[in-house]
């Protein structure tokens, strides 16, 4: 690893767990704008200023550098703001109609951290399921002053208010390979619907969220599927590890790893619980199913996530895409082809199953004009 990420990760670490930082490490010169730039690209800013306010002020960055930091930190505690109050518009509005929603990942997982307001947010994903969907979104769409457009997916309906992207889900998850679909569908059922091992409140309000037995595996098979998409960063891996350090006392650890095992992807889950206890700090005793022979396949997954960035934004392979419609689907298909081959080694059963069903969609996608 090089010095850069070293310092980096220390940073990133002491904000992580309210720890010191390990001073040794910036003896040497410091690139404080590589820093801030890996920390901007993998949407963890935050979490790296609570870090960097716990080194020697001589060791500190630059005034210059230090006032660029202070902007981004007010925009992301300005938008944790708008996120919430738009929630709490957005759940007053479902629940008066008799519609009660779960939230998914963003601002459940925020909560976790020692300063939530810092932690770089994104949309706002309700659960609805299919049952009262429709009505769902219904009520929604006649709600306060569009600011972006409005669309549906197979997974959900998609809308903005007040410059926030808000999404009802119909389907909490879903994959194209349709083995795996049926697992994922039964364990949403199990735990989600049915309320098997019991919903949590979020911050003492009316608006519920998931049970930590689903959590823990749901908010690893979404950062998996993004990162199989488009690559992701940091932040992701950051909640995940959260969760379950928080809620290791209450999670069945072995059910864990059965439900994980049933979705295919334990060779991925180990592979990223190396990362999470090498490189994020997270006990080993917290993370169910450590595997230290996955220590290589991490430090190239690491590679991967530090190289792309927050869903892959600013992986090398990205340019401008044409706005021809066929030219721009070559394309995003010569930028998907090159990123699966970077990471098919990691997994390669689970990976190029979903791969090869991600690309029989995006044909029909293609052929349909759509």
């Amino acid at each position: 690893m090089k010095s850069v990420e070293k310092q980096f990760f220390s940073l990133l670490r002491a904000g992580l767990w309210d720890l010191d930082v390990d001073t040794s490490l910036f003896e040497e010169p410091i690139d404080w704008q590589t820093i801030l730039e890996m920390g901007r690209k993998q949407t963890v800013l935050g979490v790296l200023a609570d870090g960097i306010a716990k080194l020697p002020s001589e060791s500190r960055p630059s005034k210059k550098d230090t006032q660029w930091l202070q902007s981004q930190i007010f925009k992301i505690r300005k938008s944790h703001l708008l996120l919430n109050q738009t929630l709490k518009e957005v759940t007053e509005l479902l629940l008066d109609r008799g519609i009660r929603p779960v939230l998914l990942k963003g601002q459940g997982v925020a909560r976790l951290y020692r300063y939530p307001e810092q932690r770089q947010c994104g949309d706002i994903d309700l659960y609805i399921g299919e049952t009262l969907y429709t009505k769902a979104c219904e009520v929604v769409s006649a709600y306060g002053e569009k600011s972006g457009k409005e669309s549906e997916s197979q997974q959900h309906y998609h809308f903005n208010r007040n410059g926030v992207s808000v999404e009802l889900h119909r389907l909490a998850a879903y994959s194209l390979d349709p083995f795996v679909d049926k697992r994922l569908q039964c364990f949403v059922k199990l735990y989600l619907d049915n309320g098997y091992a019991g919903y949590e409140k979020y911050n003492w309000s009316n608006l519920l969220l998931p049970p930590v037995q689903f959590d823990a595996c749901y908010l690893f098979y979404h950062l998996a599927k993004h990162f199989l998409m488009e690559g992701i960063g940091l932040r992701q891996i950051c909640d995940w590890t959260l969760y379950l350090y928080t809620y290791a006392d209450k999670l069945d650890k072995e059910q864990l790893l059965k439900d994980i095992r049933s979705l295919g992807m334990l060779r991925l889950w180990e592979i990223f619980g190396c990362i999470a206890v090498d490189y994020l700090g997270l006990p080993q005793s917290n993370f169910p199913g450590y595997n230290p022979l996955r220590r290589t396949q991490a430090a190239d997954l690491m590679n991967s996530v530090l190289s792309v960035g927050n869903f892959g934004h600013y992986a090398p392979s990205r340019g401008f895409r044409p706005n021809d419609y066929y030219a721009g689907k070559w394309y995003a298909f010569r930028k998907w082809i090159w990123w699966k081959v970077k990471i098919l080694r990691l997994n390669p059963y689970w990976i190029g199953r979903v791969s090869l069903f991600s690309f029989g969609h995006s044909i029909k996608v293609a052929l349909l004009h759509r």
